[in-house]
């Protein structure tokens, strides 16, 4: 099974062991978009177990995977997710990501909640109601395709990131929606319902490397540009990754009232290798579960061809 690869890897990560793993002759493989021979990476140096597993999708048709895990580094959390593709029994491609920090991943970081999916889910697949493979490849493609059509989504579909359910100030909220802050009693942070919007972050060139008919999932990978922001609702500033086609949405919870006595950081340009897993069933989207891996302006991945 293709999920034994994903167990087998992080044991040779845990054993500082690269050769555990049954490699192909010649095959590629990066660490946070950087490339690298196994035996040079930072995980083999640095896992040292595993805490949770995750999340796990495969693809036997085209013999890629996607999983997720939080790994422990030391006493630290640290999520982790990766793309296997096996050919042969052999693994020929590794594209590998962690995130030890909100920074790493641009805001949220959610590493010891791997493992922990709401309904949307883990809730079974009603008969008669499973996705084709054509309809989850379609999904897949519209992930970042803000121009495609894109399922209706159910009231369990809440937005995931890196690990957990996305919790947002409903003061942010606010701000972002109509430009003025709502009276309330409480200031508890609250889930946020996902859909595929339209205006949603594009990436012409993004892909997509697993589709798992058996769970309804398909997984995409796009390399999305745009800016590390000051993020001023909490009392304690703080800076968020925002894609460039939404920083103007952004920029309108910046109120020039609130920057008073704060130290910000600087607006400066980013870009996100963002992968998505979204699932799908009776014809409506049950959960968008996306992983952020920062880089500098101007990076990407080498594994986009032209």
């Amino acid at each position: 099974m293709l999920k034994d690869y994903a167990d087998l890897l992080l044991k040779s990560m845990i054993a500082r062991d690269p050769g555990m793993l049954p490699l192909a002759d010649t095959y590629a493989a990066t660490e946070n978009s950087i490339p690298g021979s196994l035996n040079m990476m930072t995980a083999w140096r640095a896992v040292t177990g595993v805490r949770q597993m995750g999340q796990c999708f495969c693809d036997e048709q085209t013999g890629q995977m996607f999983f997720t895990a939080c790994v422990d580094e030391g006493g630290t959390s640290v999520a982790f997710w990766a793309r296997l593709k096996v050919e042969g029994g052999k693994i020929s491609e590794l594209e590998l990501y962690s995130s030890h920090s909100r920074a790493e991943s641009g805001f949220v970081m959610l590493a010891d909640e791997v493992g922990k999916e709401p309904n949307g889910w883990t809730a079974p697949i009603p008969e008669g109601g499973r996705a084709t493979r054509e309809e989850l490849l379609a999904l897949g493609k519209a992930v970042f395709d803000g121009d495609a059509p894109a399922p209706e989504a159910t009231p369990d579909c809440l937005l995931m990131e890196v690990g957990g359910v996305v919790l947002e100030d409903p003061e942010y909220i606010d701000l972002l929606m109509t430009g003025e802050i709502q009276e309330r009693e409480t200031d508890e942070h609250v889930p946020i319902p996902a859909g595929l919007g339209p205006g949603r972050p594009s990436d012409p060139k993004a892909r997509v490397v697993v589709v798992d008919e058996e769970q309804g999932v398909a997984v995409a990978i796009g390399v999305i540009p745009g800016f590390v922001s000051p993020y001023v609702v909490t009392k304690a500033t703080e800076s968020c990754f925002v894609p460039a086609q939404m920083i103007q949405m952004h920029y309108k919870t910046l109120r020039p009232d609130m920057f008073a006595g704060r130290k910000m950081l600087t607006e400066m340009p980013a870009v996100a290798v963002n992968c998505q897993a979204v699932r799908m069933f009776s014809g409506k989207l049950q959960g968008i579960h996306l992983f952020n891996r920062l880089t500098s302006a101007g990076g990407g991945t080498p594994w986009v061809k032209d």
